[in-house]
């Protein structure tokens, strides 16, 4: 101790015994790791598994879901046109579909022939394919035409339903549930107009492209950028009737949408209806104005063609739509022939679809639109 002062060796003692208290502690903290360490299992458990997404990425995609308003791509509309069958409901396990689902009407016979096969049908147009008479003298109003038994006597009544194409739901439900005699007049502005055709056709359906004309009250009701106008001269309201018709194909003929003001103008409708003969199409007035021209000017060019009798839902109800059903009935066995028309509301297709099912028990032919282009009486 001597030559140490005393105050250096009173300050050494405690340092090293604060050391030596660490020294345990880290040896005792280091055993407790080992042990816990050493448990079973823990330091043989496998590495966790890959994340769900990564393996997803090598799976195919499942197929879409349709959306609610737009059309069906075209893939689906292929499959549909295969096989066609009522749509189920949103959520409806494919279990309770398959089994509460009402099979499809059977069409008289499929048709006649295939889209892709009636090359001699069309020419190109500035939009797409135009529908000509054939050189063989076909003609895609008859072509195209549902089969219907010409030698049947029974008054027939045909119904053609408006405004198809536009949304989905509405235009499912029609092509489904409504018998195939029922024509279907799809809105030429619809999107995926081909598929939508093409899965109606294959249901049985026969089919109209409709042609926006232009109304008593035009511009303040526009049909759209299409609409026949009397405003226009002959080539521009052909060149517009050129658009729609390049829409699709695999239709009869057109249908007017409006026109009151149009249908009544002998110098503007007489281009069109030569125009429509001259490709083979029939035409259905569907809005027909009390001074319609259609008759007058398509008899002498034998353009085939049907004026509406009916309005089915004016007033959107089930007791109105029932009552005028009941009037076409009426002229059906006064005439020999009737048109109703109607637009694509859930409760016209209801209706119609019920009252269909009525008709071969009180003696009436339920017929395509096209049966009545020939038909003495109709739309007189």
């Amino acid at each position: 101790m001597a030559g140490r002062p005393v105050g250096d060796l009173d300050f050494a003692r405690p340092r090293r015994a604060t050391a030596a208290r660490l020294l345990v502690a880290v040896l005792l903290l280091g055993a407790a790791a080992g042990i816990v360490a050493w448990q079973p299992g823990w330091l043989h458990r496998p590495p966790p598994p890959a994340p769900a997404s990564r393996v997803e990425e090598s799976l195919p995609a499942p197929p879409p879901v349709a959306a609610a308003s737009p059309p069906p791509q075209a893939a689906d509309m292929q499959a549909a046109a295969a096989v066609p069958r009522p749509v189920p409901p949103p959520g409806t396990p494919p279990s309770d579909a398959s089994a509460h689902a009402a099979p499809p009407e059977p069409a008289a016979a499929p048709p006649p022939a295939s889209l892709a096969s009636e090359q001699a049908l069309v020419e190109p147009g500035p939009d797409g394919p135009l529908p000509i008479i054939a050189p063989d003298g076909r003609e895609a109003w008859r072509v195209y035409a549902r089969p219907f038994d010409r030698g049947d006597k029974r008054p027939r009544l045909a119904i053609v339903v408006f405004g198809l194409g536009l949304s989905t739901a509405p235009t499912e439900t029609s092509i489904n549930e409504l018998p195939g005699a029922v024509t279907l007049a799809f809105e030429s502005y619809a999107r995926q107009l081909p598929e939508w055709i093409e899965r109606a056709r294959a249901a049985g359906h026969e089919i109209l492209l409709t042609v926006p004309m232009e109304p008593a009250d035009y511009p303040r009701q526009d049909p759209g950028p299409y609409t026949l106008l009397t405003s226009l001269d002959a080539k521009k309201n052909l060149r517009r009737l050129d658009w729609v018709l390049s829409r699709a194909t695999g239709y009869v003929g057109v249908a007017n949408i409006m026109g009151a003001r149009f249908t009544g103008s002998r110098t503007d409708l007489l281009p069109v209806l030569e125009e429509l003969r001259r490709r083979g199409l029939m035409f259905v007035d569907g809005r027909p104005a009390a001074q319609s021209a259609t008759d007058a000017l398509s008899g002498p060019m034998a353009l085939p063609r049907v004026v509406s009798d009916r309005t089915l839902d004016g007033d959107a109800t089930r007791e109105a739509i029932d009552r005028r059903l009941s009037e076409l009935e009426e002229v059906a066995r006064r005439r020999g022939a009737a048109l109703g028309v109607g637009y694509v509301y859930p409760v016209t297709v209801a209706r119609v679809a019920s009252w269909a099912q009525t008709l071969a028990q009180k003696g009436l032919a339920l017929a395509p639109v096209s049966a009545l282009g020939v038909a003495p009486g109709a739309g007189k």
